[in-house]
């Protein structure tokens, strides 16, 4: 059918079913495929025209583009395949946190990646973000592997309104976008929003610059704030205050998806926040999720480059295979696996990268006999050698358990077997932190008279690059750098560690008893 396609159309991209999504269900891979083939022809000339550029000036250079799932694809694999691009720009943040968050010793987080339209946000359990088998954009659903990464409409530019009808404040998911931005931005934007009222607020300090550059008008940001505080009867400050508690509490309900309603308890994570506005929230977020520390990393504005930049070449193949447990055996099993991950391997062999450096992990996705849900689970061979189809369905009881409270006496019935193999990643060293003392005055750079909590405060504005491990910040305090700004509430205090991270807890903060890798669905 290729064949007879490229004939017929020869300069038509031609993608097929079988390649793209080589399972079962006619409509998922139908959907699937005619994404794939809507998107191709424009990331294809897109990516051949990138790398003739890069030809130019690095012709030993290998150009590898994001994938949803965090991991890197070659060129010609990124332009054949797009359908596995789509949710690539979120997943850098995922994997640029995890980098960060695992040099400070915290490998299971909530992340929360706060824009200038949206929120993204998605868990890592063990250092591994969770992975969900299909990727939505808009009213799209593909079949494409991708971080588990929720969205929601608060970000910077979300924009606050009182509806005439229920009189009651809403903040997004409408946003003033980049242009014309928010009120203060001085670009003809006259509706309040999030970073209005963040202004209003004192949260960016009058000696602070957007992006190092950008001088912020005051006086706008207060007339537009203003007109919700005249609509709920409310001081400008109040309003501004209700503005942020509230797309604060939106940024919580996205957080509870990948946490709550996962089955995991936020409280045995930590924080980490992330994008130009995410520092902003990330204490506030902290405290009404029981979540810490809340963990700022060095340049959480540009955090998703970094994971970028760290992540590593990945490549992965599936097989349909519906079987009951009864009609199979672990070893047809393993053979069908190991089969499937020598496959991936030859892709990232071309890429040059060495079978000593290739890990591969391996996941089946299966049900009780007789139902539609499908979980996915981890296959570790060892196990599956040792205690045969058991180590699966032992797996599968719990995280059914874990999900829904309850497991099946029924029998098990395989659906899809996956391999998945990866290289490794650069190895970027990042350079320790100078050790200076508890007191960080050697960092304060002002003051700023700011509205935290329903009181006027003043808060020590402090300059990130002057801070040095083991300094500690207390609250109210304002931390600027170059590309965000981090508040720091009264009864916290953010700990500078050795890798530039600011880790906040509240005061006389003690952590709890069970660990944090245990799951809240068990009892």
């Amino acid at each position: 059918m290729r064949e007879i396609a490229r004939e017929e159309l020869p300069d038509t991209p031609v993608s097929l079913s079988s390649d793209v999504v080589p399972e079962m269900q006619e409509y998922e891979r139908t959907v699937t495929t005619v994404a794939n083939s809507y998107v191709r022809p424009r990331v294809d000339r897109y990516v051949r025209n990138l790398k003739a550029k890069l030809d130019k000036v690095a012709k030993d250079v290998k150009l590898h583009i994001l994938r949803s799932d965090g991991g890197l694809a070659s060129a010609a694999s990124a332009a054949e395949y797009p359908v596995n691009l789509l949710m690539s720009g979120p997943a850098g943040g995922v994997t640029g946190a995890l980098w960060v968050a695992v040099q400070a010793g915290f490998p299971n987080l909530l992340t929360v990646d706060v824009g200038g339209t949206s929120t993204d946000v998605a868990l890592i359990q063990g250092g591994q973000p969770r992975l969900r088998r299909e990727t939505t954009v808009g009213d799209v659903t593909v079949r494409a592997s991708s971080v588990d990464i929720r969205t929601v409409g608060a970000g910077g530019g979300s924009i606050a309104h009182v509806p005439e009808l229920t009189k009651a404040l809403r903040v997004g998911p409408q946003s003033a976008g980049a242009d014309p931005g928010p009120a203060a931005y001085n670009r003809g934007g006259t509706e309040p929003t999030v970073a209005d009222a963040n202004i209003v607020l004192g949260y960016l300090p009058e000696m602070q610059k957007l992006g190092g550059d950008m001088v912020l008008n005051r006086e706008l940001a207060n007339t537009a704030v203003k007109k919700v505080g005249d609509a709920l009867g409310l001081s400008t400050k109040q309003a501004a205050q209700g503005i942020y508690n509230i797309v604060n509490e939106n940024m919580v309900g996205a957080l509870r998806l990948v946490s709550v309603e996962q089955g995991y308890d936020p409280r045995d994570y930590a924080l980490i926040a992330f994008g130009g506005a995410g520092p902003l929230h990330a204490n506030a977020l902290s405290r009404l999720l029981g979540s810490w520390p809340s963990i700022i990393p060095p340049g959480p504005g540009v955090l998703c480059a970094l994971g970028d930049a760290t992540t590593a070449v990945r490549d992965e193949r599936a097989r349909t295979y519906v079987r009951k447990f009864s009609e199979t055996t672990s070893r047809d099993i393993e053979k069908i696996l190991k089969g499937l991950a020598a496959d991936a391997s030859k892709g990232l062999e071309e890429e040059g990268v060495r079978k000593s450096e290739i890990t591969t992990s391996y996941q089946v996705d299966l049900r009780y006999h007789g139902q539609g849900l499908r979980l996915t689970v981890e296959v570790n061979l060892a196990d599956l050698q040792k205690k045969g189809l058991k180590s699966i369905s032992d797996k599968f009881d719990e995280e059914h358990e874990r999900l829904f409270t309850f497991a099946l006496p029924l029998e098990h019935e395989l659906v899809t077997l996956r391999a998945a193999v990866q290289g490794q990643g650069i190895k970027i060293k990042r350079q320790p932190l100078a050790t200076g003392g508890s007191d960080p005055k050697a960092a304060v750079v002002g003051k700023q008279k700011a509205f935290m909590e329903g009181k006027d405060v003043t808060a020590i504005v402090y300059d990130r690059a002057k801070l040095k491990a083991g300094n500690k910040v207390r609250g109210p305090a304002i931390v600027m750098e170059m590309d965000s700004t981090t508040v720091i509430l009264p009864k916290h205090t953010g700990h500078v560690d050795k890798s530039g991270c600011i880790l906040i807890y509240p005061d006389n903060y003690k952590a709890p008893k069970k660990a944090a890798a245990k799951k809240s669905g068990k009892k």
